[in-house]
């Protein structure tokens, strides 16, 4: 269907969704309050009613990412802005890591760099088998490659980036423990991945962060493109870590109602702090 048509469908349903009690409105209400505390709650209720309109777009138009095209699929696309970013770090021939946060149309942001360069993904497998063969379909069918977050899908990543490869990683992805490092998001303590500054310090592969931003009346997306502070390799894990947020900041204020709220970014909380969900 058409993209008008695709996003009048999510924005419906996200709006249906926001005037039922559930837990995902709860979320979002709660990190809104915690990340923007200085704003009215007027306005944090208006930002949660577009964050749940966007949400259903970003389920409704998987469909479009998983199935069009690579020439509709690029056409989706009708701005990028500092590519050069990009195209300086791929002319370095070390390998790029994509640092795309979970905003905008994050999903499209591999399919459409690999129509150009193929990329290489992490991806957590889903319980359901057939579930998981749909995913990798999608995502593969441009000449992508996605390995599962295990011990040796990340051996593969690496030897992928080591070979001069493009990768992409979601950095706002909670890690398993031992694997991360408390580090301030919006000013509040998030548990944040050491994985993704380890690898840039270790490969000295260039980090470039990406949005997907999804504009209005279904126009198309606008991909943005960010540099990534220098400390986001050093080697003091919070150092690097804080660094790294700042980075996904930046990202999440290019359009705030498009980040993914209704994520408990702050479920793992510090030795004796009180549970914030």
């Amino acid at each position: 269907m058409p993209l008008r048509f695709n996003h009048a469908i999510g924005g419906a349903f996200g709006r249906l969704v926001h005037l039922l009690p559930n837990r995902q409105s709860r979320y979002i209400d709660r990190n809104l309050s915690l990340c923007f505390p200085t704003r009215s709650l007027a306005d944090r209720k208006v930002m949660a009613r577009q964050n749940m309109v966007e949400t259903g777009k970003n389920l409704t138009e998987l469909g479009i990412f998983w199935h069009w095209s690579k020439p509709r699929i690029k056409q989706l696309v009708i701005e990028e802005t500092n590519r050069h970013l990009l195209d300086e770090a791929l002319a370095k021939q070390r390998g790029v890591i994509i640092a795309a946060p979970h905003s905008g149309a994050w999903e499209l942001i591999g399919m459409r760099m690999t129509c150009d360069n193929p990329m290489h993904f992490l991806y957590r497998p889903n319980k359901k088998s057939h579930l998981n063969q749909l995913i990798l379909s999608a995502r593969e069918r441009f000449g992508g490659k996605c390995y599962p977050i295990t011990a040796r899908g990340l051996s593969s990543l690496v030897r992928a980036l080591k070979k001069g490869g493009i990768i992409g990683i979601l950095p706002d992805q909670e890690p398993g423990d031992d694997h991360g490092v408390f580090a301030p998001f919006f000013g509040v303590p998030a548990y944040t991945m050491t994985f993704l500054s380890a690898l840039a310090r270790r490969t000295e592969s260039p980090v470039v962060f990406a949005v997907m931003e999804r504009l209005p009346g279904a126009k198309g997306y606008r991909l943005h493109y960010i540099r990534a502070e220098d400390d986001i390799a050093h080697q003091d894990t919070a150092i690097a870590g804080a660094a790294l947020n700042r980075c996904v900041e930046q990202c999440v204020q290019i359009a705030p109602a498009q980040y993914m709220w209704n994520y408990r970014r702050f479920r793992k909380r510090p030795d004796n702090t009180e549970p914030l969900y």
